[in-house]
């Protein structure tokens, strides 16, 4: 019975938080949730081109090109500045969700802005769940 209670009491919060009555947006994001786990490893991987903090939503093929990617920008930039300014540049926007089988793919649409105009990719980020938590297992960029 007390875990039908907490189940309610967690309702009502989240419905009053997503009414802007309570708690706030963050409140009830549910961290383990395949969204949530795209929707960061987005956030750090193509608008804070953050690929360390990526890394930690990946798993199989996605890691494999993480390591790459992150062995190639050290031997580039030795001790080089960081892209600090690029997050403010760069939006990131979850456009749909589908099934590939077991695996759940989310396609974002990604902008770049700068002085020479807008430059817009998609990006077909696709997750797995692996030891029962959900990870990215493959990442394709395309033109638009």
């Amino acid at each position: 019975m007390a875990g039908g209670r907490a189940g309610r009491g967690r309702f009502v919060a989240c419905l009053l938080a997503g009414l802007g009555l309570a708690a706030g947006p963050g409140a009830c994001t549910d961290k383990a949730a395949p969204e949530h786990v795209a929707d960061q490893f987005a956030e750090a991987y193509f608008r804070r081109i953050d690929r360390e903090a990526a890394r930690q939503y990946t798993a199989l093929g996605a890691t494999e090109m993480l390591d790459r990617e992150i062995q190639l920008i050290r031997s580039v930039h030795a001790g080089g500045p960081a892209a600090d300014n690029a997050a403010s540049d760069v939006t990131v926007r979850r456009r749909g969700r589908s099934l590939r089988g077991d695996r759940i793919r989310f396609d974002y649409e990604i902008t770049a802005r700068s002085e020479a105009g807008d430059l817009v990719r998609s990006a077909d980020v696709e997750l797995a769940r692996i030891q029962s938590a959900w990870k990215v297992v493959r990442v394709d960029v395309r033109s638009r």
